[in-house]
C-alpha cells in the first residue's frame, strides 16, 4: 500500500524533530513546552500542505501569527521555537522559511520588595494557620516561606526538594538542576534548620530520602499554584494590599525582596558592592550577573546606604584639584 504524501511529509519532519530535541537535551535544555509546540507545528503543516516537501513563506508566517487570546510573550516563544527549528531543517538539507522573531515589547512591571516589618507581618500570618485534618498547611507553610525568605530559592526549586536535599547537618539545601540545568549547595540560617528539624519530625518520621520534603499529607508533590493562592490569602491578612493579576505582589517577589535585603545586610557589613554581587549571583543560580542586577532595586530601605558607597568609590576615581588664589 502506498504512502500517501501527508504522513511522509509528517514522518520526515517528525524525524527531524527527534534529531533536533536530541541535539538541544545534550546541550542541556529541557525542551518540554517546546516540543509539544514544534508538534503542533508539524501536525499545522502536514494538514495545510501535504504536497509540498518544503516550508513556504506563507505557510510558516500563518502558523506564527498570532492566536486568540495569546499574550506578547506567547507569540514570541511560538516564533522563536519555528525559528530554531527551521534553522535546523536547513542546515540538514530540508528547504523552510525561516521566520523572523515579533518585536517583544520590554515588560514595565516591577517587582514588589517587600520591608522588613512586612515580611516578619507575613510570618505572624503564616504562623497563624489552624492544624487541619486533611492538609498539613499549618506544618508546612511556616517552613515553606521562611525557607524562599532566607535562601532566595524558586518557589519550584523549594517545592521540588527532597528529604534527602536537605541535609541538617551540614546545613545545607541541594538544588538539583534548577533554572538553566544549575546544581548548586544553599547554605541555610541556623534558625532555618532548627525549623527544619521540627518539620522533619512532625511529617517525615515515615519518610524516605525520595520523599517530598514540603509534600502534602497524602505524600504527592505541592503545586505551585497552591502555595500561591495561599501566598494571597496571607498578603489579605498582613494588611498587604494584593493589586491583581501582573500587578503583583507576586510570590516570586519574595526572592526579590531576599536579593535587595542579602545586598543591604552585604553593604551594612562594608562588603565592597562590587564583589558582592558576583556572590549573590552565585547563590541564587542566576546564569549571569546580568540577570541579578535586575533583582536589586534602590528601595527607600537602603538607598542613602548605596549612594554613600557610591561617593566613597567616586572621591577614590577623580584627583584632588588645588587652585592657587596667589596666581
Amino acid at each position: 500500500m502506498a504512502i500517501s504524501y501527508e504522513k511522509k511529509i509528517y514522518e520526515t519532519l517528525k524525524g527531524h524533530l527527534t534529531s533536533f530535541l536530541s541535539q538541544k537535551r545534550a546541550l542541556g535544555y529541557k525542551y518540554t513546552s517546546e516540543e509539544n509546540d514544534l508538534n503542533a507545528f508539524i501536525k499545522f503543516v502536514a494538514v495545510k500542505e501535504p504536497t509540498n516537501n518544503y516550508l513556504t513563506k506563507i505557510l510558516v508566517e500563518t502558523y506564527c501569527e498570532r492566536h486568540v487570546n495569546e499574550t506578547d510573550k506567547s507569540v514570541y516563544n511560538r516564533v522563536c521555537d519555528v525559528r530554531q527549528f527551521t534553522k535546523y531543517l536547513n542546515q540538514n538539507g530540508f528547504e523552510a522559511y525561516i521566520p523572523r522573531l515579533p518585536k517583544l515589547k520590554r515588560s514595565s512591571f516591577t517587582p514588589y520588595i517587600f520591608t522588613h516589618e512586612e515580611m516578619g507581618r507575613i510570618f505572624i500570618a503564616v504562623d497563624s494557620i489552624k492544624p487541619d485534618k486533611r492538609y498539613n498547611c499549618s506544618e508546612v507553610y511556616p517552613v515553606l516561606f521562611r525557607m524562599l525568605y532566607s535562601c532566595g530559592l524558586r518557589v519550584s526549586e523549594a517545592l521540588n526538594l527532597l528529604v534527602s536535599d536537605v541535609d541538617l547537618s551540614s546545613g545545607a539545601l541541594l538544588i538539583r538542576a534548577g533554572k538553566f540545568k544549575k546544581t548548586r549547595l544553599v547554605p541555610m540560617p541556623d534558625s532555618l534548620i532548627a525549623i527544619c528539624a521540627d518539620l522533619v519530625k512532625m511529617i517525615h518520621t515515615d519518610s524516605n530520602g525520595d520523599d517530598f520534603f514540603f509534600k502534602n499529607r497524602d505524600g504527592t508533590q505541592r503545586s505551585k499554584k497552591t502555595v500561591a493562592e495561599r501566598f494571597r490569602m496571607l498578603l489579605w491578612e498582613s494588611g498587604i494590599p494584593y493589586k491583581g493579576k501582573g500587578y503583583g505582589p507576586r510570590l516570586h517577589d519574595v526572592r526579590h525582596t531576599y536579593c535587595c535585603h542579602a545586598m543591604k545586610q552585604m553593604a551594612d557589613a562594608g562588603l565592597d558592592l562590587y564583589y558582592a554581587l558576583p556572590i549573590l549571583s552565585t547563590f541564587v543560580g542566576h546564569a549571569s550577573i546580568d540577570a541579578t542586577e535586575k533583582y536589586i532595586r534602590l528601595t527607600k530601605e537602603f538607598y542613602l546606604d548605596i549612594l554613600s558607597q557610591m561617593h566613597n568609590s567616586g572621591t577614590r576615581v577623580y584627583p584632588e584639584v588645588y587652585y592657587d588664589e596667589t596666581n
